[in-house]
């Protein structure tokens, strides 16, 4: 049987037999490892007088697959080589490397067959090694047509944007014009915690609404069930070691609830944030904001664009920095 014969041979197997595919190639790489090619075999038996057949694995069990023995002058105990290895490459070749995951992984079951091939072990050791190659390559690329790729082309997806953390680089969180004060940050916060933390149930207003009268402890909020879990005091304004005193019995109450205390600021020197650390609170600022929120996935950052939006529209309900957000948006290369 000539290369090309054993060629069409695997063809009519390879479809009834996925595994046939890696067997063949094993068969190959494993008389190419043993120089077999160009020996002048006559069939496999010749190759047996030289390797013969063993009935012990390497690892010392029964033999379940094609395991030879390698007899070096002076040795006693000879070396053994099975085409398992071989099979293995193959198909970590065909499945990973060419993403062909409709080839079957199935290697002890495949090796273990090697005795219904003895027709293609015959044709084999006769083989010259360009012929042994050109086969090689041609099972290769018929398996690589008849099966399909599972490859993406991750060129043709769209990019994923750092949505919130360009609205954060862009978009001036500080008062514009009409705006309320201090709406475009809280807004920015909220965003941040609802994406953050989207198990808890978030309680807000409108900035300047007061969060004593409403009956909340901060400017936001985040319940699970009956318990707070955290709270955010919201200062649209740098916070110094002075000024960070006003927030003293947010930090004492928020504690005494056993509940995570943050004080968000535009910017807070180093007393200011000592102060409060020293409190059991901690502190956000839009470098630390922006920070955080860089470690995010695109789709997290694309929730929290969309929560600012939320509260923009109905939280603060304010047309100026409504109209100010639609035309930052549409300024936007992609959508956001």
């Amino acid at each position: 049987m000539s290369a090309r014969e054993l060629l069409d041979d695997f063809r009519e197997s390879f479809e009834q037999r996925r595994f046939a595919a890696g067997l063949l190639l094993a068969f190959i790489a494993f008389f190419r490892e043993l120089n077999v090619f160009g020996r002048g075999y006559r069939d496999f038996s010749a190759f047996l007088e030289e390797y013969p057949l063993s009935q012990i694995s390497a690892r010392g069990g029964r033999a379940n697959t094609l395991v030879v023995e390698i007899r070096q002058p002076g040795e006693a105990v000879p070396e053994l080589a099975s085409i398992r290895p071989a099979y293995n490459a193959a198909e970590t070749s065909i499945r990973v490397e060419h993403r062909r995951y409709d080839y079957p992984n199935c290697a002890p079951h495949a090796t273990g067959q090697w005795h219904d091939y003895r027709h293609w072990l015959d044709a084999l050791v006769t083989l010259s090694p360009s012929d042994a190659e050109w086969l090689a390559n041609a099972v290769e690329a018929h398996v690589l047509s008849v099966l399909p790729s599972h490859d993406v082309d991750y060129g043709e997806l769209p990019p994923l944007e750092r949505s919130f953390s360009r609205l954060l680089e862009g978009f001036d969180l500080a008062k514009q014009g009409r705006e309320p004060p201090g709406a475009a940050f809280q807004g920015a916060v909220y965003a941040y915690i609802r994406a953050d933390a989207p198990h808890l149930h978030l309680e807000v207003a409108r900035a300047g609404a007061g969060s004593k009268r409403l009956g909340r402890v901060g400017d936001i909020d985040g319940w699970d069930g009956e318990r707070l879990v955290l709270s955010v005091e919201v200062k649209h304004y740098s916070l110094d070691g002075q000024s960070a005193a006003q927030v003293g019995p947010f930090l004492a109450e928020v504690t005494r609830r056993n509940a995570l205390a943050i004080v968000a600021a535009q910017a807070l020197d180093a007393p200011a944030t000592r102060y409060i650390t020293d409190c059991g609170g901690r502190v956000l600022d839009v470098p630390s904001l922006l920070q955080l929120v860089d470690l995010w996935d695109p789709i997290k950052q694309r929730a929290a664009v969309q929560a600012f939006v939320y509260y923009v529209h109905h939280i603060e309900k304010k047309k100026p920095l409504i109209d100010r957000l639609a035309a930052f948006l549409r300024a936007q290369p992609r959508q956001m």
